[in-house]
C-alpha cells in the first residue's frame, strides 16, 4: 500500500516539492492571478539587485530617457550617425524592502489524523486543495496586493510609505520628482463641473509639457475611477462634446442620454491635443484597516505612455541561507511571481515533535523611472494657470 509521503501534498516537503509547487502555481486555473493593478504600470526589473553584507539591498533609479523620434539626418554615402543621448543625469536611491505573509502551519497531531485517513481512503485531495486555496492563493493574492498598493502610492505621490500589515511599517522609498511638478488642478477645480473645461485644461497642458521639453511627447492622464465617475462623466464640456460625436442624423444626442465610460473614452479621444486617458481602479484588504487604496486622493496623473518604471527586486536570503539551516531543519523553495516571490516549505521542530510550515517571502518594491516627466495633480485645489 502507498504511503501517505507519496501523496502530493506531503510530497511538497519533500525533495520533489519544488517541481509539484511550480506546477500548481503555472496553473491558472488552480491559481488565477488577482489584485494586479501594478502589472499594467511597472515592469519587472530583469537584473536582480545584489544584496550587501548586512543583509539590506540598496539601489539606484535614473531618469529613463523618453525617446520620441525626430527627422533623420541626410548623410553622404557609408557616413556614420549622431550617437542617440544615454539618458539623464538624474537619479534616486533607496532599499528593497522584505514581505513575508501568513504562515501555513500543521502540527503533528493534525498530519497524523490525515495519515489515517489517508489510509482509509486511499487518497487525499482534500488537504492539497485547502493548501492551495487557504495558503498558495491566499499569499500570492496577498503579494499582488502589496506590489499594487505600492505602485499606486508611488505613482500618486512619488513616495512609498507602508502602513499596513502588522509587521514594521515606515517610508521606503521617495523617487526624485522635482518641486515643480506638483501641480493644482490650475484655475477652476475638477468638482465645479460647470466650469472647469477638462478638453481644455488637457490640451493646454499638454502643449506646455511638450514646450518645457522640447519634444512631442505621448502623454497620459491617469485618473482614479471615483474622479472620473463623479466629476469627467459629469463635466459639462465633456458632455457637450460627447453629444455632438454621438450625433445621430445630424442631431445631438439628447442631453438624458447617459454618457457612459466608452462614449466618453472614445469623443475624448478625438479631441484634438488631449493626453490619453487611463481610468485607475485598485483596492486591496488590510487586516487593520480594511479596504484600502493606495492612489492618493483627489489626485491625477499626467506623465509619458507606457511604463512607468520598475518593480525592483532582490534575492531571497532565506534561501540562500539555507546551507547553514539547524541539521534537524528541512526546507524547499519555489520561486513564484516570475521570482518576486519565494515559497518556504519546511519542516521544523517543535519539542520533541516535527511540524510543517510554508511561509511566502517577497522583497520588491516599485520605483518611477520617468520621475523628471511625472506630473502630479491636486483636483481639489485651485491656483493659478500653469506656467512652465
Amino acid at each position: 500500500m502507498a504511503k501517505y509521503d507519496s501523496t502530493m501534498y506531503a510530497a511538497l516537503w519533500s525533495k520533489e516539492g519544488r517541481a509539484i509547487q511550480t506546477l500548481i502555481l503555472n496553473d491558472p486555473n488552480r491559481i488565477p492571478q488577482y489584485y494586479t493593478f501594478w502589472r499594467s504600470k511597472f515592469r519587472v526589473d530583469s537584473v536582480v539587485t545584489p544584496t550587501n553584507p548586512d543583509g539590506s539591498a540598496a539601489f539606484i533609479v535614473r531618469q529613463r530617457q523618453i525617446e520620441t523620434g525626430v527627422l533623420m539626418d541626410m548623410r553622404a554615402p557609408l557616413a556614420d550617425g549622431t550617437p542617440m543621448e544615454k539618458g539623464n543625469a538624474a537619479q534616486y536611491t533607496g532599499t528593497i524592502p522584505d514581505f513575508i505573509g501568513k504562515v501555513y502551519h500543521e502540527t503533528a497531531l493534525e498530519r497524523e489524523y490525515k495519515e489515517q485517513l489517508f489510509e482509509q481512503v486511499g487518497e487525499d485531495n482534500i488537504s492539497l486543495a485547502n493548501y492551495v486555496i487557504d495558503f498558495l492563493q491566499s499569499n500570492i493574492n496577498s503579494a499582488n496586493m502589496t506590489l499594487s498598493h505600492m505602485a499606486a502610492q508611488m505613482l500618486s505621490t512619488g513616495v512609498v510609505n507602508y502602513k499596513q500589515g502588522e509587521g514594521i511599517q515606515g517610508g521606503i522609498v521617495k523617487a526624485a520628482i522635482p518641486v515643480e511638478n506638483f501641480l493644482n488642478a490650475g484655475g477652476v477645480v475638477w468638482s465645479d463641473t460647470t466650469n472647469f473645461k477638462f478638453l481644455d485644461w488637457g490640451r493646454n497642458l499638454v502643449m506646455l509639457l511638450n514646450n518645457k521639453f522640447g519634444k512631442d511627447i505621448a502623454w497620459q492622464v491617469e485618473i482614479p475611477k471615483d474622479i472620473w465617475t463623479n466629476y469627467i462623466l459629469k463635466n459639462a464640456q465633456v458632455i457637450e462634446h460627447v453629444r455632438f460625436v454621438y450625433n445621430v442624423n445630424g442631431a445631438l444626442l439628447p442631453s438624458s442620454e447617459l454618457v457612459t465610460d466608452d462614449m466618453a473614452l472614445n469623443a475624448i479621444a478625438k479631441w484634438e491635443g488631449m493626453p490619453a486617458i487611463s481610468i485607475v481602479e485598485e483596492k486591496q484588504k488590510d487586516i487593520t484597516n480594511g479596504i484600502v487604496s493606495g492612489w492618493a486622493q483627489n489626485i491625477a496623473v499626467v506623465r509619458p505612455l507606457g511604463f512607468a518604471g520598475l518593480v525592483l527586486h532582490t534575492s531571497n536570503l532565506d534561501s540562500k541561507l539555507a546551507k547553514y539551516q539547524n541539521n534537524l531543519i528541512s526546507a524547499v523553495y519555489t520561486p513564484a511571481l516570475g521570482g518576486l516571490l519565494t515559497i518556504e516549505n519546511a519542516v521544523v521542530p517543535n519539542g520533541i515533535y516535527k511540524e510543517w510550515h510554508a511561509k511566502a517571502m517577497m522583497q520588491a518594491v516599485p520605483a518611477l523611472d520617468e520621475f523628471l516627466y511625472h506630473f502630479i495633480i491636486k483636483t481639489n485645489v485651485a491656483g493659478s494657470p500653469y506656467s512652465f
